[in-house]
């Protein structure tokens, strides 16, 4: 009896501790993106930008384009983040921003948004 117990409790320590080192796959998951919202037009240079965190992702890659990702005259921001929010100051224009969980195993599927930072010369006008 001593040994089905001492069995079972080594059988659940190595169950419990491998579970932190395990990763779980990505590659059909995604985030939920908060903000800015989508096709946002706004005076503001420093936005927050921020995504619902997913339970197996220990890492989010934020990327943002200039005017899009279908044609990418700029790529400012391209960095991986282990929180679920960063601030930023952009120049006035046209941006596409998207972020996807990633972990040491795997990466998931990108979540976009576009929006418009104005120039506050061209709105005084």
């Amino acid at each position: 009896m001593r040994s089905i117990i001492l069995i079972v409790a080594v059988f659940m320590t190595c169950f419990f501790s491998c579970s932190e080192f395990v990763d779980y796959p990505l590659e059909k998951k995604s985030v939920n993106l908060i903000g800015p919202k989508s096709d946002l037009m706004t005076l503001d240079t420093t936005l927050t930008f921020l995504w619902e965190k997913h339970i197996d992702a220990t890492s989010y890659r934020l990327q943002i384009a200039s005017p899009d990702f279908e044609s990418i005259v700029r790529l400012p921001i391209d960095s991986v983040i282990t929180k679920d929010y960063v601030e930023l100051t952009l120049k006035p224009g046209t941006y596409e921003w998207r972020v996807r969980p990633e972990n040491r195993g795997s990466v998931g599927i990108y979540t976009s948004r576009k929006f418009v930072i104005l120039d506050k010369k061209v709105d005084e006008k």
